[in-house]
């Protein structure tokens, strides 16, 4: 029974992966484009972009506290203008 499970779990992964991980992946990439965009316009002042008034800011804060450290990491890091190009080649 054990293995008739792991067969079945497998065909699924891989099923998954041939028809919805392509979606899966773009979804994802829209997601943290989004959540950077809404990250930029409550937490720019940390980045020296007065958006929108500190109250806002300091009321939102501790739903953004987790994601702070790693938002500044993403969008103080240097990107290459090659990674934005589809590859169709």
């Amino acid at each position: 029974m054990n293995f008739v499970n792991r067969f079945v779990k497998s065909i699924k992964e891989v099923l998954f992966g041939m028809f919805y991980f392509d979606l899966y992946r773009e979804s994802m990439k829209y997601y943290k484009q989004l959540n950077d965009l809404m990250n930029l316009f409550l937490l720019g002042e940390f980045l020296g972009l007065p958006i929108l008034s500190t109250n806002i800011t300091i009321k939102l804060l501790p739903y953004l506290y987790k994601d702070i450290h790693r938002w500044k990491i993403s969008q103080l890091k240097e990107k290459e203008v090659t990674d934005e190009v589809p590859d169709t080649i």
